[in-house]
């Protein structure tokens, strides 16, 4: 990496990190690309140049963020992987930079679009293949619809952060796990 790209890669950084402590602050609609770019000591034009939008800056913060916080862990019993990857759920969602993401994802298109390619259906291939692995070693029943069952896993936690606007707890991640759970595993 030459100099240039190792400057522009710091900055585009700097730029997500900004990002995201100003929505630690303020909400989404007052966000503004000035401040961003204040906060992060760079130019607009700077901004401009990598992200056509704030929606699409506040996205990429959101990638960023979430980047190494969803690895499954091959060595931890299904329910414990499923535990960890839906309390980090919660927590992201909850998050003023996850907050924000919802809320553009909700009312843009493009950025729907964006956010199901370079998040949902990896994490849920990801999910998936965690499942398979379970059905392959008889843990869980051979016949399950795998996209319900990731539905029955992920959809409430999404529901309780849209509709009731109430982030999950421990307690309400375990209730979920073990209801999901008793209908998919095999007894032993």
């Amino acid at each position: 990496m030459n100099m240039k790209q190792h400057r522009e890669a710091r900055n585009k950084k700097e730029i997500l990190e900004a990002t995201v402590a100003l929505l630690e602050t303020s909400s989404y609609s007052s966000l503004t690309v000035e401040s961003v770019a204040a906060q992060a000591g760079v130019g607009k034009a700077t901004i401009y140049r990598w992200w056509n939008s704030k929606a699409q800056l506040v996205l990429d913060a959101f990638l960023m963020t979430v980047e190494s916080e969803f690895d499954f862990d091959p060595g931890k019993p299904l329910k414990d992987n499923f535990k960890q990857q839906l309390g980090a759920l919660a927590r992201i969602l909850g998050s003023s930079i996850g907050k924000s993401t919802l809320t553009i994802v909700t009312e843009n298109e493009e950025i729907a679009g964006a956010f199901y390619h370079s998040f949902l259906i990896i994490k849920r291939n990801e999910a998936r293949q965690v499942l398979q692995t379970a059905i392959d070693n008889g843990e869980v029943q051979s016949g399950i619809a795998m996209d319900i069952v990731l539905d029955l896993l992920y959809g409430p936690l999404y529901f309780q952060i849209l509709i009731y606007k109430k982030l999950p707890d421990e307690a309400y991640i375990d209730n979920l796990l073990n209801h999901v759970m008793q209908g998919i595993t095999i007894s032993n």
